[in-house]
């Protein structure tokens, strides 16, 4: 029998969720196996404790410690997928080669992030979180349970690091250049891993909420490395100028976060040659679009196109 205990206030519906996929057909034991290999061996029987960390669109998440005899508790991370629509596609965009209202895109989309998550792990590991399992069996409503468990990462989102800063900033503790310098930083390491993400995942697939929330920024022995925790949302159609839109709307329409930070982070993850054309195929696309917008009432890109121009003018 699994002994659980849990960590703060949980609704008993919740709980009584948790305890049903923490007790279904060997899911601790397989996420171990996938996570922490050592570990299987010293669980006889499991002792679990359960803390519930967010709820986040069609999902909830909670951190899962698994006592053994060797000492320290190992963590993974359980996500329920609630009874709810889970994709929702960009204008245009299809999942699996699929459109929107497509009959079955909700087992696609969960098909897709276990293949996205997969392939990360083996060409880049430490990019995202790694991947544990996926389990959906027949809930007692007719909608199916789904659950997804993964590694667990202790780090602090990007927002948080610029709060942070931002902080040390107003208390006098950093210089405004110094601040905006260190800001500037962290959001190009962000955003660079969003691009390895697009790279990885074969410079088709990308996500549609590529949020800083969505970037943790680990310790390691040499620092901090960013790892992105969330695939969901990802699909097909991930264009180098809906890349860098996306990137460019979540992280801040500005012309020194254009310059400074998305158009090096491009550069820093897929190299100057390569970087180079994403950013020249993203200007000519903007640019083709400008007349039709203008005659609309809408932006022209201008913005966008003179900060990519003024970056690849500086890297002649």
């Amino acid at each position: 029998m699994v002994e659980i205990h849990w960590e703060g206030s949980i609704p008993e519906a919740d709980c009584h969720a948790v305890v049903e996929a923490l007790t279904h057909e060997r899911l601790v034991e397989e996420t171990l196996a996938h996570l922490a290999v050592d570990e299987v061996a010293s669980l006889d029987p499991p002792r679990l404790t359960v803390r519930y960390l967010a709820t986040g669109g069609a999902k909830r998440v909670y951190l899962v410690r698994v006592h053994s005899q060797r000492g320290d508790p190992f963590p993974f991370v359980l996500k329920h997928f609630l009874a709810r629509q889970l994709v929702y596609l960009p204008p245009g965009a299809t999942l699996g080669g699929f459109p929107a209202g497509a009959p079955g895109l909700d087992d696609r989309l969960l098909e897709r992030m276990v293949w996205a998550a997969r392939r990360v792990d083996e060409r880049a590991p430490g990019l995202c979180a790694r991947f544990g399992g996926l389990w959906i069996w027949p809930g007692d409503n007719g909608f199916p349970q789904r659950w997804m468990t993964e590694a667990y990462l202790a780090g602090d989102s990007l927002d948080a690091w610029k709060a942070g800063l931002e902080d040390r900033f107003v208390r006098g503790e950093l210089d405004f250049s110094r601040y905006l310098a260190m800001r500037t930083a962290m959001e190009r390491r962000a955003m660079a891993a969003y691009i390895r993400l697009w790279d990885v995942l074969g410079r088709e697939t990308f996500t549609s909420d590529p949020s800083p929330w969505n970037v943790l920024f680990v310790p390691t022995d040499v620092g901090y490395d960013p790892a992105i925790i969330d695939l969901h949302s990802i699909h097909d159609s991930g264009t180098p100028v809906y890349v860098f839109q996306i990137l460019e709307e979540l992280f801040g329409s500005r012309d020194e976060l254009r310059e400074h930070a998305l158009c090096p982070a491009i550069f820093d993850a897929l190299g100057v040659t390569e970087g180079r054309e994403f950013l020249q195929t993203v200007c000519v696309q903007l640019e083709a679009q400008a007349d039709q917008r203008l005659r609309c009432g809408l932006s022209s890109y201008a913005a966008s196109c003179r900060a990519i121009r003024r970056f690849l003018s500086q890297q002649a």
